[in-house]
């Protein structure tokens, strides 16, 4: 049915022009409407953001801060205080709370670095324990003040020195370079950050200790694996180059403010670390109160380059020590890790081209060093031996150490192994080991010499020792002049094994005195750094090359003397992969996405846009020619397919900051997923090699690190991934991407992070932006934005979807955000139309309605729709009271087409930007225009009760100045879960011919739009009806919007709102409702009340009164009309007073007989009954032969009086068709209607009064508790002091006692594999006891019946073997009485046995035929109730056994009895 008939609908705001020549005309009373506008409510104000606005300072310290970029020229401007020692410089941003516990158990106090630090506690003060500081709050700016118009002018200032300071505004002074603060510095000290000597040669110099925690050990093996490449890395990359403040040479200083900043390789990109020089120390294994660097330290104890070094390491990772090996190579070199899995094949093919590849295993640790080395003895002993030490006067001062502190000490605890990291030296294929070395450091299962097969080889192998670390140290005499050079040739493993012997601690230490200037053979080292030639670096000024020619790598593996030989295949069982590392360079594609929150953090986080990855890897033409070549010199080889690039990818977000407090906040992953999306871009073709079609980056999930690296293999080619990462809308991260192209075409190819824009132009990929929009501040629901899409003609058939890329600045409204995408339908008008049933001419259907995701696809295909299409893109919000919005809070969507769907290519952008333009252009593929949203009205009314369910019923007109689009929603209070069903219906304006004419016949004047319409012109519901049509509907639960309604301008429309009675509740009482309306324009509501109005126009035309030469009124007209059809129906046709009575007596004869048949008669349906017995002589019968016909029933046929009752089957026969007349006729359906009706009521009537029964029972028991209840409150002590508790428990534990018996007797009811009656008969008894008859009386009943059948196996099993045993005893005995002679010996005792034998079976045979019969019932009896029965004991072979064993014993019987009686 029309919505519009279950509510009369409203007219448009038409009505007719006066004329003013028929003024002096009589004027027809003008009609007063029902119809009343409403006034909106007035608008809501914004709520209060200004908390929400400053909550992002209280998440400056929430996340870490990320370290700044490198600056080499800050950090030479940095101010150093070199002279400034009392007050020594702290790092805020390193906090012990970072160290792990393993760390922490061996730390007992925090010292300066350098010989000082290692004295003795009374000698040096104890330095705090770092902590970590909060960000400084951040320095409001006073508000500029206004000045006062009445207050009195002061004097100006001078103009001159003003205009002046204008024009040449102050610059700020300059700050003082690192060497222009070090020209005064006083420091007289011992302590150097490196020796000039160390500096000058890059030799490494590290005091070992295994008995130093984990993390010292695996960066000391990290520092080795990096020296052992001192002659490849440039200056500035090598280990201590990294320590600033350095000098013009790139010498590091010592700072005695202790102030240094590290430039390290971390978070993608060059950063520097500020860092002080105090650090962990622990207790020492020799003397009492004395204290050994827990740190990686040098053999010098004035060196403290390793101890910053590891410091700035450790502090860049804090977040990750828990990790066994910090990615500390790459932080010192930058060069990128490259993982595989460890195998043969590609150990040895990148240890063929790769100088730098390192594996990381377990250490071994010498416990005969380090007991020879407890065993030493003291130093003040070893002193007094050494005797005096010669000193001659340097250039640099030597250091002087305080008695008993010449040589490092060795931490007392126990030694650990550790896992290292080893660098691969060299590898031997028969049989398969690796040389590994990290300084003196020894893997597991590592020996000094080659594994060789058999003795032959062992002498050739002989000169494969892994640098002279079998045998003993070299003696040097302090006096040779020569002993600096010389020890700069020799093998490191021999001066840095850390046994502890004497004669090599004697060593070092003559090591490191010379380096620092003192001793004799510094004279002759001086003098060419005294002459005029300067010092030039030996090292190169760039990173190698990736891959290095064989003789280049030959030489490496050359000089890389000492390690030790493992078997492969325990390094299988130890490592899972191993990796290599490549340098950087312009052989290195590199790309980084830095979206981190700043450190200063002086704004708030926003959240970047999505970012598009696009790797364009290009192939060198050089290898197409060569392979050509090849081809074309005949070579058989077959031609290699494109190679595999390297690529490495780096991801580490801001992670919580867990250093201001001891608790660690609880770790939470965090994900970034590189999407390829090479489906945006057209395809160049059939790709032989597909690149990885997903990148998973994870990081903090468990015992995950808070960075992560994965490597993978990018084929040629140009690959698009779209990068979805969490942390972006944390507080930022870094991403990098690296390629190895070696092999590429360094001009062509490509890694970079763009703007999806960007990318998409190359391809002529049309972008229409939406936004930014700045988004209102609201709370409930609210449009943000409109958008109207249009594809052309051409593109409507092809466009299958749109992808959009959405942005958000804040990211917690993300989940109440949803976007619509509707398709909008204009029917085309016919010729003839007039131009107001436009307002009816439209549809709106749903595409898509989905939460606002980040990256979404439109899809778009309709097979039905023909010609341009039209989508209309909604962005609505319904945000809860406690999410508010931020101020100046941003959105933006990319949509984007396929491929060639931009005009021009150059500039993407140019179609989405014609926002304001009046027509669109069709040629355009796709065109977008905004559309306004801004203008919001409510009104709100209250709803009653009605027998229409009618919730609203409300007219809309829209003003004469143009069409409105809108968002119309609907809400209701105060009715909960009810359930709407809303129309919205367009009301046309009356054509001319429903219009009445005018009486002269002068035609109607036509109707003005926009002004209101007289209900008269309509003539009626029916026509008023036929101009109304339905243009939308929807439904919902307590809330119905229409998404996007187009109002035509001077129309009107109606809305009903109806309740689904049968969905929800059908009350509206006491409940409200709003109406709102987000749109282009105003609109009025009112109350709609045509249809009241058209009633009033027929009840005043009942009730006018009659006027001369006007027709009768309606009431005498329906009398007469009446009157007339009875006169009809009777036949009546005399006149006069005879007349009229005979008819009035004829119409009471036709009532009465009305109501005779209504009495009598009963049809199915009672409207159809009544009409049928008020209208018609012939009750409602269907015959046989035509059902559609009706036709009476036959009278029930009854025998005659004379024959007593007794029918003949003739007779019977002759009234057939009166059986059938009555079997398919209504007579006998009623009868049958009426009989079940009686059942049914029976039925109701007996399930009634067993319910009033119940009602009554449950009200008497209840007053029995409340009785009961009263009288024990009336006891002494009352209720108090009755103790429920133990009943309760106990009568709960009863119950539950019950339930668990009664589910184990189940089990053993319903096993058909049990056959054993005991387990059964206890738990039958058990569950007895518990009271199971009256919780399950079925299931004990089951169960005794499955008992029987167990007992009864058993019994006919125990009769069966007895009587078996006696029927054979007595055809025994029977026998042996045959077999005697009567009269002998013995025979009559043979023959009373013989008897009893008999007896006795005759008794077993009794007793089997018992069990054997009642075995069969109780099986019977089982299978009746389906309780399963165990499968032997349904073998009928045993019952067939038993059933032929007493047969023989009967026939055995039988004819015992016959010899008897012959005897």
């Amino acid at each position: 049915m029309n919505p519009a008939e279950a509510r009369g609908l409203n007219s448009p705001r038409m009505a007719p022009k006066k004329d003013k020549k028929k003024q002096n005309e009589p004027v027809q009373p003008e009609l007063v409407t029902a119809y009343k506008a409403r006034e909106p409510l007035p608008p809501i104000e914004p709520p209060d953001v200004s908390e929400v606005d400053a909550q992002w300072k209280a998440l400056r310290d929430q996340y870490v801060q990320p370290l700044p970029a490198w600056n080499s020229e800050l950090v030479d401007t940095t101010e150093w205080r070199p002279n400034e020692t009392e007050d020594a410089f702290a790092s805020n941003q390193f906090s012990v709370f970072a160290m792990p516990r393993s760390f922490a158990a061996l730390v007992a106090g925090w010292r300066r670095a350098g010989a000082s630090a290692l004295a003795k506690g009374e000698l040096l003060p104890e330095e705090p324990e770092p902590q970590a500081q909060p960000i400084p709050d951040l320095k409001e700016e006073p508000p500029e003040p206004v000045p006062d118009p009445k207050a009195k002018a002061k004097p100006k200032a001078d103009t001159k020195a003003k205009a002046k300071a204008k024009n040449q505004p102050e610059e700020p002074p300059e700050k003082p370079t690192t060497m222009q603060q070090y020209a005064n510095c006083t420091y007289e000290g011992e302590a150097r950050v490196v020796s000039q000597s160390e500096f000058r040669s890059r030799e490494l110099l590290l005091d070992l200790d295994d008995a130093a925690p984990q993390l010292s050990q695996a960066i000391a093996s990290q520092f080795a694996a990096v020296a052992e490449h001192r002659l490849l890395l440039p200056g500035g990359c090598f280990l201590w180059e990294l320590i600033h403040p350095q000098d013009e040479e790139g010498m590091p200083l010592y700072n005695p403010h202790g102030k240094y900043i590290v430039k390290l390789f971390v978070q993608g990109k060059w950063r520097q670390v500020l860092i002080d020089d105090v650090v962990p120390v622990g207790y020492a294994m020799h003397g009492n109160n004395t204290y050994a660097s827990l740190l990686p330290c040098s053999q010098d104890i004035n060196i403290i380059w390793p101890q910053l070094l590891a410091k700035a390491l450790i502090q860049a990772f804090q977040d990750d020590l828990n990790m066994p090996v910090l990615p500390c190579i790459t932080a010192l070199t930058g060069w990128v890790p490259y993982q595989l899995p460890l195998s043969w094949s590609a150990l040895q093919g990148l240890k063929a081209v790769r100088t730098f590849c390192t594996l990381q295993t377990s250490s071994q640790v010498d416990f005969e060093a380090r007991q020879r080395a407890e065993l030493m003895p003291s130093i003040p002993q070893a002193e007094a031996q050494a005797g005096p030490r010669k000193s001659i006067a340097v250039p640099m001062q030597a250091p002087t150490f305080p008695p008993g502190q010449e040589q490092n000490l060795k931490l007392g605890n126990q030694p650990q192994e550790a896992l290292l990291e080893f660098l691969v030296c060299e590898t031997e294929e028969e049989p398969r080991q690796v040389r590994l070395k990290a300084d003196a450091f020894v893997p597991q299962h590592g020996t000094p010499r080659k594994q060789v097969r058999d003795a032959d080889s062992e002498e050739e192998d002989g000169s494969a020792d892994a640098g002279n670390t079998d045998g003993q140290p070299v003696q040097v005499d302090e006096e040779v002049d020569d002993s600096d050079r010389d020890d700069l040739d020799e093998d490191d493993d021999g001066q840095n094994t850390h046994s502890g012997e004497g004669e090599g601690a004697e060593k070092r230490t003559d090591q490191g005195g010379s380096q620092s200037g003192e001793g004799p053979e510094m004279e002759q080292d001086e003098e060419p750094e005294m002459s005029d030639m300067p010092w030039v670096a030996p090292w190169p000024n760039q990173n190698p090359h990736p891959l290095l020619m064989k003789s280049s790598i030959q030489e490496f593996q050359a000089q890389l003397q000492g390690g030790n030989w493992v078997s492969f295949e325990e390094l299988e069982t130890t490592s899972a992969t191993f990796c290599s590392y490549i340098p950087p360079g312009e052989h290195v594609l590199t790309a980084t996405l830095d979206t981190c929150w700043d450190g200063e953090r002086a704004q708030a986080y926003m959240p970047p846009k999505t970012c598009l990855l696009r790797i364009c890897l290009v192939l060198q033409e050089l290898e197409q020619g060569a392979s050509r070549n090849r081809l074309e010199a005949g070579d058989s080889k077959p031609k290699p397919g494109p190679p595999w690039l390297q690529t490495v990818f780096s991801y580490e977000p801001l992670g919580q900051n867990g250093r201001l407090s001891e608790t660690p906040p609880p770790s939470s992953p965090c994900s970034c997923v590189l999407q390829a999306v090479n489906s945006w871009r057209p395809s160049p073709g059939q790709q032989v090699l597909e690149p990885p079609d997903c990148i998973n980056l994870t990081v903090g999930d468990g015992a995950q690190p808070s960075s992560v690296s994965f490597s993978a293999l990018m084929p040629p080619g140009e690959h698009w991934y779209l990068v979805s990462d969490d942390a972006a809308e944390l507080a930022g991260s870094v991403l990098s991407v690296s390629v190895e192209g070696l092999l590429l075409n360094g001009g062509k190819s490509s890694v970079d992070f763009v703007e999806p824009a960007k990318a998409l132009s190359k391809y002529q990929m049309a972008l229409l932006p939406v936004g930014p929009l700045q988004y209102p501040i609201h709370t409930g629901y609210c449009v943000w934005a409109k958008s109207e899409i249009l594809v052309s003609e051409a593109y409507a058939d092809s466009l299958q979807t749109l992808q959009l890329l959405c942005h958000l600045t804040d990211v917690t409204l993300w989940p109440y955000i949803q976007l619509s995408c509707l398709r909008v339908s204009e029917l085309e008008s016919k010729a003839d139309e007039p131009a107001e049933n436009r307002c009816a001419n439209w549809s709106v259907s749903t595409v898509l309605k989905s939460p606002l995701l980040r990256v979404m696809s439109l899809p778009l295909a309709d097979e039905e729709a023909i010609g341009p299409a039209k989508y209309v893109l909604m962005l609505e919000a319904n945000l809860p009271p406690e999410v508010l919005p931020k101020t100046g809070g941003e959105i933006s969507i990319q949509i984007f087409g396929p491929p060639g769907t931009a005009t021009e290519p150059e500039d993407p952008l140019e179609g989405g930007e014609k926002e304001g333009e009046a027509g669109l252009d069709d040629e355009v593929p796709l065109q977008l225009q905004m559309l306004t949203v801004d203008r919001v009205m409510r009104w709100q009314g209250d709803c009653s009760e009605n027998d229409k369910g009618l919730v609203l019923c409300e007219r809309i007109t829209v003003p004469p100045d143009g069409d409105v689009t809108s968002t119309l929603r609907i809400s209701v209070e105060r009715l909960p879960q009810a359930f709407l069903r809303a129309t919205l219906v367009a009301q046309m304006p009356p054509t001319d011919d429903m219009r009445a004419p005018n009486p002269d016949g002068t035609p109607l004047e036509p109707l003005v739009p926009g002004a209101p319409i007289n209900p008269r012109d309509y003539g009626g519901r029916r026509n008023w009806l036929s101009r109304c049509k339905k243009v939308a509907e929807t439904s919902g639960l307590e809330i119905v919007s229409f998404s996007h309604v187009l109002l035509r301008q001077a129309s009107t429309y109606l809305l009903y709102v109806h309740l689904d009675q049968f969905r929800g509740p059908a009350s509206l009482d006491g409940g409200a409702w709003v109406l709102e309306s987000f749109g282009s324009g105003s609109l009025e509501v009112g109350s709609d009340a045509m249809e009241q109005d058209l009633e009033e126009l027929v009840r005043k035309s009942w009730e006018s009164s009659q006027q001369e030469g006007e027709a009768k009124p309606r009431s005498e007209i329906a009398a007469e009309t009446r009157e007339a059809w009875t006169s009809t129906k009777s036949g009546a046709g005399a006149s006069g007073e005879a007349e009229d009575t005979v008819g009035k007596a004829e119409e009471d004869q036709v009532i009465a007989s009305v109501l005779e048949r209504t009495r009598e008669v009963a049809h199915p349906n009672d409207s159809i009954a009544k009409f049928l017995c008020g209208h018609a002589d012939t009750p409602a019968v269907l015959t046989q032969e035509d059902p559609y016909t009706v036709a009476p029933d036959r009278p029930e046929w009854k025998p005659a009086e004379d024959t007593d009752g007794v029918v003949s089957e003739e007779v019977c026969a002759e009234d057939t068709e009166a059986v059938a007349v009555k079997a398919l006729g209504t007579e006998g359906e009623r009868h049958a209607r009426e009989l079940e009706i009686e059942l049914s009521n029976a039925r109701w009537q007996a399930a009634k009064e067993r319910l009033d029964a119940a009602k009554e029972r449950n009200a008497s028991q209840i007053q029995e508790l409340r009785q009961w209840r009263d009288e024990r409150t009336a006891v002494p002590g009352g209720v108090q002091g009755s103790n429920f508790a133990s009943a309760r428990s106990e009568l709960r534990g009863a119950l539950h006692s019950r339930m668990e018996k009664c589910a184990v007797l189940k089990i053993l009811c319903f096993d058909e594999k049990r056959m054993d009656p005991e387990p059964l008969r206890a738990a039958l008894s058990e569950a007895d006891v518990a009271g199971a008859r009256n919780y399950d009386p079925d299931l004990m009943d089951n169960s005794m019946r499955k008992l029987r059948v167990l007992d009864g196996a058993v019994a006919f099993q125990e009769t069966m073997v007895t009587a078996e045993a006696k029927i054979e005893a007595a055809a025994a005995a029977s026998s042996a009485v045959q077999a005697m002679d009567e009269g002998s010996e013995g025979f009559a005792e043979a023959k009373d046995a013989a008897s009893t034998a008999a007896e006795e079976a005759a008794a077993a045979a009794n007793a089997l035929g018992d069990s054997l019969a009642e075995f069969k019932a109780s099986i019977k009896d089982a299978q009746a109730f389906d309780i399963p029965v165990p499968a032997d004991l349904l073998n009928e072979e045993r019952m067939e056994k038993a059933t032929a064993l007493l047969e023989q014993h009967a026939a055995a019987a039988a004819a015992v009895s016959a010899d008897t009686e012959t005897a």
